[in-house]
């Protein structure tokens, strides 16, 4: 974890490698479960998204009870949308406007990275996996799969966190709670993000090789108090089976992945 003060270079840095790389204004659907609904943005009517369909800003994504969409930019970024949530696109930006609800969010390294807002608060990223909710009393809670992420307070104030590290805002967006770790394998077998969809993540050899690295410092020693994956987990679609009899879950094994050797992957440079 690393703390910065608000610069004004800093937030400069990021806009012009969001800049740099194609806009993140159009994703196609490339998979629906249960309700989803593209809304509108000049008219406020709703109709049920479909699979191959191109969702374009400034229309809203909808999603209903215990559904799940997955959609796929022309640069391969994957935006993965848990249930009762509403997100648009940011026009001529990689950022993504989260209203409610919770969302996954890859940006293959090379794209250009990308961010998560939430009422003036930001979650971004530069070729790694994030998780980003919205809890129900309006807090905002950021972890990172793999890679790192970074979370800017309207104010300019930054944390860098880790694989395994995890970040809740107050509601009001002025100010951080403290940075706890998760247990990566604990709570990714059991996200519906991650495995609740026909076909994997693609970033998933790289979540694999952080869960084994940060696997080798637990055993070691090396790191601090545990969050639960129940308090991880909180406001995201979580199951409670975890399929673990053997060290990884089979969906995690990089031998089932054909990826003998990975490792996690570090953030792209401006």
């Amino acid at each position: 974890m690393n703390m910065k003060l608000p610069l004004a270079g800093l937030l400069v840095g990021v806009s012009v490698t969001a800049l740099a790389a194609a806009s993140l204004t159009e994703s196609t659907f490339t998979e629906i479960i249960k309700d989803a609904k593209v809304v509108a943005a000049t008219t406020k009517s709703a109709t049920p998204a479909q699979t191959n369909e191109v969702f374009r800003v400034p229309d809203l994504v909808r999603t209903g009870p215990d559904s799940r969409v997955e959609m796929t930019a022309p640069d391969n970024t994957i935006t993965r949308i848990g249930a009762n949530t509403v997100f648009t696109f940011e026009p001529l930006e990689r950022t993504i406007q989260l209203k409610k609800g919770s969302i996954l969010f890859h940006a293959p390294a090379g794209a250009g990275g990308g961010s998560i807002k939430y009422h003036g608060t930001a979650a971004a990223v530069l070729g790694t996996t994030i998780i980003c909710t919205v809890l129900p009393d309006g807090s905002f809670k950021t972890l990172v799969l793999e890679g790192q992420g970074q979370v800017t307070l309207r104010a300019g104030w930054a944390v860098t966190l880790n694989a395994g590290e995890m970040l809740i805002v107050r509601p009001d967006g002025n100010g951080f709670g403290p940075v706890m770790i998760f247990g990566l394998e604990d709570l990714v077998s059991r996200l519906q993000l991650v495995n609740g969809f026909s076909h994997p993540l693609s970033s998933l050899p790289l979540i694999a090789a952080a869960i084994q690295q940060q696997n080798q410092q637990i055993a070691a020693g090396n790191l601090g108090p545990i969050t639960s994956w129940e308090v991880a987990g909180k406001g995201f679609g979580t199951s409670a089976g975890n399929g673990q009899a053997n060290g990884l879950p089979p969906f995690l094994d990089l031998r089932n992945l054909g990826r003998e050797s990975v490792s996690p992957s570090s953030p792209a440079q401006p």
